[in-house]
This record gives structure tokens, C-alpha cells and sequence, in this order.
């Protein structure tokens, strides 16, 4: 179902305090600690966190929206998100939120550190 399909929750009669769940196409209510609206940015909850020294591919079954990367080598490296190809130069790092995203490529000849985060 999508969002103009389907029943908005409703608590005596009443529109409750809710969001549209693309995952169920419906909508459900907001809940939180201590009454307060739930809320987890994209790109936030990490999903992988990987190690290497050499290229590397990674694809995911959902979209991701954040990655990070720390360049531990003496030589610069390279990685693409969204046909986007982004140099971390040695001892730096990078860590920033992107469009959607399942596949992430890093062209490394020396140690790295990773996160991939939905």
C-alpha cells in the first residue's frame, strides 16, 4: 500500500501522533521514551565496520546513507559512493552523509579502518 492508500491511526476519533511506514505501507503511531517522538537520523545507525589493505567492494541489501573512513597508510587512497570518487590522503579521514547508497568501492594499497551506517 502507499502513503494515499492507506488509514491514518486515529485515537478517539482522532488523527494520533504518527509517521507512514514504507517498510509495512502503513501508518503507525509515534512513540518515544517518556511520551516524546522517537527520531534516528539516516546515515547514523551503523550497519558494517571493516578493515583492510587492499581494494575492496562492498554492496548492501538496503540503502545506506552514511560512511566514514580513516586512511591508516603512507599512500592515499580512494573511495566511490554514487559513481563519486573521493581521495583520503594518508593519516586523514573522512566521514560524511550521502544520497542513497548500496555499494561502496575502496582503492587502498595500505591499511584502513571503515564504517557503513543506514
Amino acid at each position: 500500500m502507499n502513503i494515499t492508500d492507506s488509514e491514518m491511526v486515529r485515537a478517539k476519533g482522532i488523527p494520533a501522533p504518527q509517521y507512514f511506514n514504507e517498510k509495512t505501507g502503513r501508518f503507525e503511531p509515534i512513540t518515544g521514551r517518556n511520551g516524546a517522538n522517537a527520531f534516528i537520523e539516516k546515515g547514523r545507525v551503523v550497519k558494517d565496520y571493516f578493515e583492510g589493505r587492499e581494494t575492496v567492494t562492498k554492496t548492501y541489501d538496503t540503502p545506506m546513507f552514511g560512511f566514514g573512513i580513516v586512511n591508516d597508510g603512507v599512500a592515499d587512497l580512494t573511495f566511490t559512493i554514487n559513481g563519486m570518487q573521493i581521495p583520503v590522503r594518508e593519516n586523514e579521514g573522512w566521514d560524511d552523509l550521502f544520497e542513497p547508497f548500496t555499494t561502496v568501492t575502496i582503492n587502498a594499497t595500505g591499511p584502513f579502518r571503515a564504517v557503513v551506517r543506514e
